[in-house]
């Protein structure tokens, strides 16, 4: 016999056989996962315990178009789909690589698995979904106040740690005030959605924008320039001069930008790109 194919026979022979869960075994797990409420926390836990079963070469997780990758791996031929569900609530997919093809008792004993990680699964998804909401600007979806300078110190950390450039940029509206209080707050409201639609075009998947109050915006890059700076606000210039609505209604926007340096603090940051955004709104 080809020796190939006698050693795959002996490994699928030898591999152990999955066991189904005991109640205490069962008890065991959802006191590990109770009360935790971070996602990677409670798939590091999830993953942890298949893994006393199920060999998984790979674990990815899909939900509302992203895909996270829960275990880092190679992707096999062997992969099995499964759609968790919490009551009436999809909670996503998960997608297992397996180094073998799972047989009848493994994907009985996955689907148990998935039954008792789904309640705790809900509750950090919401959890999640919350505390998103809580940093986010509710008519813009960007980042509001409180994230930006939550964020803001994260850039400047990671810019002394590992010498990182970053550059923030802040925007106000012109002639807001005059189609606000003409118009009214519809109009105003359409403006402000408008102008943080153009700010996301502008800008780069893993660059950050906000809307700290009013007509008044920021955005961090990092890493960049102040060659990046200029690039992103030449953007927003243009998409803000092929924008009907904006143009219609002459809004403009005024721009200034401040490079990290040294020693920076997020007040400092903010400062020098402040008063040069007042500068240029006192040339126009």
């Amino acid at each position: 016999m080809d020796p190939i194919l006698w050693n795959n026979i002996f490994a699928e022979n030898s591999k152990p056989r999955a066991k189904p869960l005991g109640a205490d075994q069962r008890l065991l797990i959802l006191q590990k996962l109770q009360g935790k409420l971070d996602l990677g926390l409670i798939f590091e836990i999830f993953t942890r315990e298949v893994e006393k079963q199920i060999d998984i070469s790979r674990l990815v997780w899909e939900l509302d178009a992203t895909s996270t990758l829960i275990r880092r791996g190679k992707a096999t031929q062997y992969r099995q789909s499964f759609v968790l569900r919490f009551s009436d609530n999809e909670l996503g997919k998960l997608q297992y690589s397996t180094p073998y093809p799972l047989d009848k008792d493994e994907i009985n004993l996955l689907h148990t698995y998935h039954r008792l990680f789904a309640g705790p699964l809900m509750n950090a998804i919401e959890y999640r979904r919350v505390k998103n909401m809580a940093l986010r600007d509710y008519l813009t979806t960007l980042g509001n106040r409180n994230s930006f300078e939550q964020d803001i110190l994260h850039a400047i950390a990671m810019s002394e740690r590992r010498n990182v450039g970053l550059v923030l940029l802040m925007f106000d509206l012109d002639n807001f005030k005059q189609v606000n209080d003409r118009f009214g707050h519809l109009d105003g409201d359409k403006v402000i959605r408008r102008f943080a639609a153009i700010l996301k075009q502008a800008v780069r998947a893993s660059d950050r924008c906000y809307r700290i109050g009013g007509d008044e915006f920021a955005i961090i890059l990092q890493p960049a320039t102040d060659k990046s700076a200029l690039h992103v606000a030449k953007r927003v210039q243009q998409l803000m001069a092929d924008d009907q609505t904006l143009r219609t209604l002459k809004i403009g926007s005024s721009c200034g930008f401040s490079e990290y340096q040294k020693g920076d603090s997020t007040t400092t940051l903010v400062d020098r790109a402040d008063r040069q955004l007042y500068r240029h709104k006192r040339k126009k």
